[in-house]
């Protein structure tokens, strides 16, 4: 009877686990599966389910409990040994952290980390470094070798070595590269040598390296100075990592490596700016946000983060917290064009247009006065247009939008923008659609740009044509509501109306407002001169 109540216990843990899991709880499911892992240790299936708990819910020491468990047994995924190395390392296990690297090789999917990872292992025991050019063999390895090899060279103090490497990659001036390059500088700005720092960040490519560059010419240094030490160098890897794997919507890996990199790096700005988009990728919001919090406003990475905290709360509908915050954020940098564009864009998802459009134009106030490049602008004076043109401050809009395109004339964006913002107010439909024919000539795949130029043949009479575009529009996005109203307003034309309602009806099911009482009378009495679509 004993042993029976046991297991009825275990089981009811185990379902309120799996409910809680369900109502996407992920931290009392997490709470339950790790008092559930202690009465029963080597349950494979708890430890496999407590493993997937722990990561989306942050709970790193009961991930590393539950890997284990399962290497036990025999049933460790190809990344999990990468969190018992980072747990060893963090404590300087370095006998554990070896370990861990002979099952990461055996399981053979992340086997490419095993130079980078065993380089790091040399570099914080003071041992000589023999195994980084074995990465040049591998495809992947190779293309993290570059900054590995300038940040271990940071580490062990041979600055000579990193500078040789980093002349390339200043020249080369990458976006992708930013984050190594403010690593770079932070360690010279540490080490007291200012004229390398600035020299790194002369071409102030991203938004952290211009607000670094500012600070270091201002010789601060609290908050921004930072050597790179071998926890630094090694979490950088983790967190690249996690980094690409958001790019490729790979959330769930995306979380391990910055969980990973988080422990390593211990108190770290990057380290939490990469585990908040993780978590934020994932949709896990409360913990993107709490992540976010935690870089401290000298840090080059603050305007980031916030810019991130302040998209996870609008994405999560608490507008009013996204707005108190940015206006907290502004009260202390108010001259910052970027807070006013955060500002504008959660006003924006708001519905309050008007206020957007203001916000905005603050932004390209500031941004002019800055003399801010011509990149930068552009998108200032297209967010102030889109407002304009959603608020109906026209043509104000409409000049904000010529002003965009005079910035940046080749912006298949800005110029579908252009374009359709006139096509749907049916005014200057010649110029409206070579704006939008040179977007797609530029951006030929973009469902968007695609619909707009099957809307184009639309309106201008080309039916046939239309419905051609339309379809394909309609393949990129199959959803998209306004792709399928056009698309059943041209089926309806060239006489296909039962193809004509049945896109109707897909584009009611996400349609609003006006646009479903449209589509409501559409699908009943078919298309009328006073239904046709915007």
């Amino acid at each position: 009877m004993a042993s029976r109540g046991d297991g009825a216990s275990a089981l009811n843990r185990f379902v309120a686990a799996r409910l809680a899991e369900s109502s996407n709880e992920s931290q009392a499911a997490a709470a339950i599966y790790a008092e559930s892992l202690k009465e029963q240790p080597d349950n494979e299936l708890l430890a496999g389910k407590a493993f997937v708990s722990a990561i989306n819910a942050g709970d790193f020491d009961l991930a590393v409990k539950a890997v284990r468990t399962l290497q036990l047994r025999g049933k460790a995924d190809p990344e999990m040994p990468l969190l018992p190395f980072a747990a060893a390392f963090a404590q300087r296990d370095w006998n554990g952290a070896d370990l861990a690297i002979v099952e990461l090789e055996a399981l053979k999917n992340f086997a490419f980390m095993q130079p980078f990872l065993e380089a790091w292992l040399a570099t914080a025991r003071g041992r000589d470094v023999t195994t980084l050019s074995l990465a040049q063999a591998d495809t992947t390895a190779k293309y993290y070798l570059e900054e590995q090899l300038i940040l271990n060279n940071l580490a062990r103090r041979q600055e000579s070595d990193a500078v040789g490497l980093l002349v390339g990659l200043v020249q080369r001036n990458e976006a992708r590269m930013g984050p190594l390059r403010v690593a770079a500088a932070r360690h010279f700005w540490a080490i007291d040598d200012a004229a390398t720092a600035l020299e790194i960040l002369k071409a102030r490519t991203t938004g952290p390296e211009r607000k670094l560059l500012q600070q270091i010419e201002a010789g601060q240094k609290k908050g921004v100075a930072q050597k790179i030490t071998p926890s630094i160098g090694l979490a950088f890897l983790f967190e690249r990592l996690s980094n690409d794997l958001v790019d490729q919507h790979a959330d769930f890996l995306s979380q391990v490596m910055a969980q990973a990199g988080a422990r390593i790096a211990g108190k770290s700005d990057y380290a939490y700016l990469t585990l908040g988009r993780a978590y934020a990728e994932a949709d896990n919001h409360d913990l993107a946000v709490a992540q976010f919090a935690r870089v401290p406003a000298e840090s080059p990475y603050y305007l980031v983060a916030l810019s991130s905290q302040i998209a996870s709360l609008v994405n999560d509908r608490r507008y009013d917290q996204a707005l108190a915050q940015i206006d907290r954020a502004l009260d202390y940098s108010p001259d910052a064009p970027e807070l006013y564009i955060l500002k504008g864009q959660s006003l924006q998802a708001q519905g309050d247009f008007a206020g957007a459009a203001t916000s905005f134009t603050s932004a390209v106030s500031l941004g002019e006065k800055l003399q801010l490049p011509d990149l930068t602008m552009a998108g200032y004076w297209l967010a102030l247009g889109g407002a304009q043109e959603q608020a109906g401050i026209w043509p104000e809009g409409l000049e904000s939008l010529q002003k965009a395109n005079q910035l940046l004339p080749n912006s298949p964006t800005i110029l579908n923008y252009l374009g359709y913002a006139q096509l749907e107010r049916r005014e200057n439909e010649e110029e409206a659609i070579a704006a939008i024919k040179k977007a797609h000539e530029l951006r030929s795949t973009s469902p968007a740009i695609i619909d707009s130029l099957g809307w184009a043949y639309f309106l201008t009479g080309d039916h046939d044509r239309a419905v051609t575009y339309l379809e394909s529009a309609l393949e990129g996005q199959p959803q998209d509501p306004t792709i399928n109203e056009h698309l059943g307003d041209a089926y309806w034309t060239v006489g296909r109306l039962y193809e004509a309602r049945y896109a109707w009806r897909s584009a009611k099911l996400f349609a609003e407002d006006e646009d479903l009482l449209r589509l409501a009378r559409k699908i009943d009495i078919g298309l009328m001169p006073d239904l046709v679509s915007p």
